[in-house]
């Protein structure tokens, strides 16, 4: 459902997205989403509730993402010439 990259992006651990828009995003029906966040929850990862979702353990949550997590992060730096933390800071 979430990954790192949107706590990247983001610059916090506290996101607000619906299930609707999360499954727009991702391609996938909303039911699914909810599905992800329960799991991603029980597991102690995130704190989920409607639009609010909370990292709870954004390390977990790293070695949880398969390794498109880093690919993505790579190629986000190749392209846009900065690191996640740098786009932060502008």
């Amino acid at each position: 459902m979430l990954s790192p990259t949107a706590q990247d992006l983001a610059g916090t651990n506290k996101l607000l997205f619906t299930q609707e828009f999360l499954g727009e995003m991702l391609g996938v029906r909303r039911t699914s989403v909810t599905e992800v966040a329960v799991v991603l929850q029980g597991r102690g990862l995130i704190h989920y509730h409607r639009v609010k979702t909370e990292i709870t353990n954004l390390d977990g949550l790293r070695k949880a993402s398969c390794e498109c997590y880093s690919a993505v992060r790579s190629h986000y730096e190749l392209l846009i010439g900065t690191t996640y933390e740098d786009a932060q800071m502008r």
